[in-house]
C-alpha cells in the first residue's frame, strides 16, 4: 500500500464505490452505519427512525454513486448527508419548524440520582449553546469529526467553525464550573 492510501483510506474507497465496486461499498457501510446511526439517534431519540435513515443515506449514495468525489472527504459528505435527511424529515413531519433541536442523549438506566441530576446538567447546558455552537461541538466532541470536515457538514469555514468551537467551550466551561467542581471534588 502507498503512503498515500496509507494517509487517506476512505480515497480509495471512494473511487471504489464511484465505479460500482459492490465489495467497497460493504466496506464503506460497515465503516460508517454505526457511527452515522448514533449521530441521528443523539439527535432524534428515536432508534427505529435513526436506522431508517441509515439506510435511506446509503441507499441514496449507492443510487448516486457515479457523482462521487474521491477527493472530498467522504466522511464529511455522509454526515452532511445524514443531518440533511434528518432535517428533511423533521420539516415534512413538522413544515413550521425551524432550529432543529437537538434530542437528549440516551443513556443507560442507572440508578444513581446524582449520575441522572449530572447527566442532565450537562445536557442543558448544551442544550443552552446557540444551534451552530451545539452542532459544532457535538459533531467534534461525540462524532470526531476535524474542523475542516464539520466545516463540510455545515457548510461554513473553518475560521467559523474555530469560532463557534471557542465560544462553545467557554459557555460550557462557565455553565459547568459548579458540575465539575462536584464531580472532582465531591
Amino acid at each position: 500500500m502507498s503512503s498515500s492510501e496509507t494517509a487517506n483510506p476512505d480515497k480509495e474507497l471512494t473511487a471504489a464505490v464511484k465505479t460500482g465496486d459492490s465489495e467497497a461499498f460493504q466496506q464503506l457501510y460497515f465503516r460508517y452505519a454505526e457511527p452515522l446511526f448514533g449521530f441521528l439517534w443523539r439527535r432524534l431519540s428515536q432508534r427505529e427512525l435513526a436506522e431508517d435513515l441509515v439506510q435511506e443515506l446509503f441507499a441514496k449514495v449507492w443510487r448516486n454513486r457515479a457523482n462521487l468525489d474521491p477527493n472530498q472527504s467522504i466522511k464529511a459528505y455522509l454526515y452532511q448527508a445524514a443531518n440533511n435527511l434528518m432535517i428533511d424529515h423533521l420539516r415534512r413531519k413538522n413544515p413550521d419548524l425551524g432550529a432543529v433541536e437537538v434530542m437528549p442523549e440516551h443513556s443507560t438506566v442507572e440508578v444513581d440520582e446524582t449520575r441522572f441530576e449530572k447527566r442532565d446538567q450537562i445536557q442543558k447546558a448544551l442544550a443552552d449553546l446557540p444551534d451552530a455552537q451545539r452542532n459544532v461541538f457535538l459533531l467534534s466532541r461525540f462524532e470526531g469529526l476535524k474542523y475542516g470536515e464539520i466545516a463540510a457538514v455545515m457548510n461554513i469555514s473553518v475560521k467559523t467553525v474555530e469560532t463557534h468551537m471557542n465560544r462553545a467551550l467557554k459557555k460550557l466551561r462557565h455553565q459547568l464550573r459548579a458540575l465539575l467542581a462536584l464531580l472532582f471534588w465531591g
